[in-house]
């Protein structure tokens, strides 16, 4: 397996740079693609091999919107893909992989737990979430917005989760199981009213680990492979769930604190604020759906699944704890 992956790396390399001078390094990355950082003469790039799928739509919606950032003022920089020595801005391999090789960007990642970092996610975020309103594509979207549960992934048929959740009901989980099932049905019953919540681009996984950042400001924004339309108030919601499904004892700090700081770059309405406790736990069944189709794909194991699922439980009780404060806290800064 891994001289397969270092062929792979290589015949993707050899498409970029002429004299085959380059280090590949693996560093921490996201879970759900190959990263690798290559030092050549003429710099430092990222390399990323894309594990998710092999749909080029996706990865030219991806391109398409990072080459428009590019032309937008922003207080930090988004990945810009390099082109191929042949002009092409990625790479498919012999065995259908899907590469990009991107330009680096100095800085290290964003620390969840730092009160410093995550407000300035906030301010960087609202910085993003103004960009994306403007950018305007003539390509169709090559992903659904979140609250298409059975888009999330391709294995996950209501049919396929239906079942699952009926065998696991009996299990250990079986509590995690309801608030997944009883979950799922409410949003298919509010889907209405959330489609008439504004919509524009957005990320989909602003995350920490997704962010760099140099001192206490942020360098670069990172991942945009999910980007699509979708509710405004996602992004927010998507970091929400990020702080509250991590537990810490200082969680209503974080969350302050990145509440403060996306309320200097950003507004949401407040239809928007009402709808953010579902939106949060929106997140946290995505990704319970996403990585029990990574589980079935052979990607991932059960007990990655099973995390999400102990999460969402965790996600369900901080809302219950601590929603009206969250609204009220969103309404004083935002509304």
């Amino acid at each position: 397996m891994k001289n397969d992956l270092e062929d792979i790396i290589t015949e993707v390399l050899e498409c970029y740079f002429e004299d085959g001078q380059w280090r590949v390094e693996a560093k921490e990355s996201g879970v759900n693609n190959t990263t690798r950082f290559v030092y050549t003469p003429m710099g430092t790039f990222v390399l990323r091999i894309y594990d998710n799928h092999e749909d080029m739509n996706k990865i030219m919606y991806e391109s398409t919107v990072l080459q428009q950032l590019q032309r937008v003022k922003l207080s930090y920089r988004v990945p810009k893909p390099l082109s191929t020595l042949k002009g092409s801005p990625y790479v498919v391999t012999v065995s259908g992989k899907i590469a990009v090789v991107f330009e680096y960007i100095e800085g290290e990642r964003a620390n969840m737990t730092d009160l410093h970092h995550v407000a300035a996610i906030g301010r960087a975020m609202g910085e993003l979430t103004d960009a994306l309103s403007k950018i305007q594509l003539d390509i169709d979207a090559a992903y659904e917005p979140y609250y298409e549960l059975y888009e999330v992934h391709p294995l996950v048929t209501k049919e396929r989760l239906d079942t699952w959740m009926k065998e696991m009901s009996d299990g250990p989980l079986h509590n995690e199981i309801h608030l997944l099932s009883s979950g799922i049905d409410r949003l298919l019953n509010d889907i209405p009213a959330l489609c008439r919540l504004p919509v524009q681009l957005t990320h989909s996984d602003i995350v920490a680990g997704n962010v760099l950042v140099d001192g206490d400001e942020i360098s670069g924004v990172l991942d945009f492979e999910f980007v699509t339309p979708d509710l405004r108030a996602m992004d927010a919601a998507v970091f929400l769930c990020e702080l509250v499904r991590h537990e810490d004892e200082n969680s209503w700090s974080l969350v302050e604190s990145f509440i403060l700081g996306y309320g200097q770059a950003a507004r949401l309405n407040g239809d928007e604020i009402e709808a953010l406790p579902q939106l949060i736990l929106l997140r946290s069944m995505v990704l319970c759906i996403h990585f029990l189709g990574r589980h079935w794909d052979g990607l991932d194991e059960e007990q990655d699944v099973n995390r999400y699922l102990v999460q969402l439980s965790q996600v369900y009780t901080w809302l219950e704890q601590n929603q009206e404060r969250l609204l009220e806290l969103c309404k004083k800064q935002w509304g």
